[in-house]
């Protein structure tokens, strides 16, 4: 998932972990099996199995669970496409992703958005970390009458609990929660009806712009997943960002990325189950930037901006322009942006 990892798409494993009945990542459960590869065939059912469901998606905002009712398809092995159905305020929305481009329309302001996938690069590693997590055996359950492994995942680093339940036959995830030590539970997403094996037309996941709507376009992938040294020289300019960030997010690595004239870096992070992006790009080539909330603690000028499901952090360097998008709630990722800006040149 991509802008779809913008939907929880939704929030950073940030808490204590379990201290009861916990076993090891590779410890058999009782299904004779590790949780290891519980996780590793959920990691992969995406590149094998095609789906289309009904999901509801509640994430706790302040005080309060916002909800949305939204229809996922999903075409082996990385394109995906969410049409938001409820309520009012998001019906419309549409977010298609291939793998490498996301494509976002917002009925509200008629805009399309067009940038790169945020999504795990094709050729990122595809494995879990398991010597940077806890894991425990929950049992088995039925979710819309499918039997499935729950288990229990907290990185050791210090993060939020998530809980997947994991189908057993399909390896899709059908419903995932995350749990924080002082608010309780604040996330939950969960199928109401799924199809498997369907035979998905391509033309389903081709973006085709509503009439008269604008497009704004944020940056293009134009190569595979670079080591920085390799994308410092592509870009012409230092990329100085740190190996890892709070959280269990550790660097990938990047591609160049053309946003209109400017040459910038695009740096992901993962912590084995989502994706963050971060854009750098040389100062002085932008203008202020604009609309969206002001956060002192980044400096001057820095702004926070929600686009429908759409996260960012902008802010400046000494010498660059710095942009980190991903799927958690502001306040976590502002906290993320002041450990990339200690590292920032």
């Amino acid at each position: 998932m991509s802008w779809l990892a913008l939907l929880a798409l939704a929030a950073v494993l940030t808490t204590a972990a379990p201290v009861a009945s916990q076993t090891g990542p590779r410890q058999p459960t009782p299904d004779g099996v590790t949780i290891e590869q519980v996780v590793r065939h959920a990691a992969l059912a995406p590149q094998i199995v095609d789906y289309e469901g009904t999901k509801i998606l509640s994430v706790l905002r302040g005080a309060e669970m916002e909800t949305v009712t939204l229809n996922e398809a999903h075409k082996r092995p990385a394109r995906t496409r969410l049409d938001f159905l409820s309520p009012e305020g998001v019906a419309g929305r549409i977010l298609i992703d291939d793998g490498l481009q996301a494509w976002h329309y917002e009925p509200r302001l008629h805009m399309v958005f067009v940038g790169p996938s945020l999504g795990p690069m094709t050729d990122a590693p595809l494995s879990f970390p398991i010597e940077r997590y806890g894991a425990r055996w929950l049992g088995t359950e039925e979710v819309i009458g499918r039997p499935t492994a729950v288990i229990s995942l907290w990185p050791r680093a210090g993060g939020r609990e998530r809980r997947l339940w994991i189908d057993r036959t399909t390896g899709v995830a059908l419903r995932v929660e995350e749990r924080d030590p002082a608010d309780g539970l604040v996330l939950t997403a969960y199928f109401t009806r799924i199809s498997f094996g369907l035979n998905l037309p391509p033309a389903l996941f081709q973006p085709r712009p509503p009439a008269g709507a604008r497009i704004v376009t944020q940056a293009e992938v134009t190569g595979p997943v670079l080591p920085l040294a390799v994308l410092e020289r592509g870009v012409g300019f230092p990329v100085r960002v740190p190996q890892t960030l709070p959280g269990g997010f550790a660097l990938l690595g990047g591609v160049p990325v053309r946003d209109g004239p400017v040459l910038a870096a695009h740096v992901q992070y993962s912590d084995g189950a989502r994706v963050i992006s971060l854009f750098v790009a040389p100062a002085g080539r932008f203008g202020p930037s604009g609309r969206g909330d002001a956060v002192a603690a980044l400096g001057p000028g820095a702004r926070t901006a929600v686009v429908g499901s759409m996260r960012l952090v902008l802010w400046d360097g000494p010498r660059t322009r710095l942009t980190l998008v991903g799927p958690l709630p502001l306040a976590e990722l502002i906290a993320l942006a002041s450990a990339v800006g200690k590292a920032a040149p």
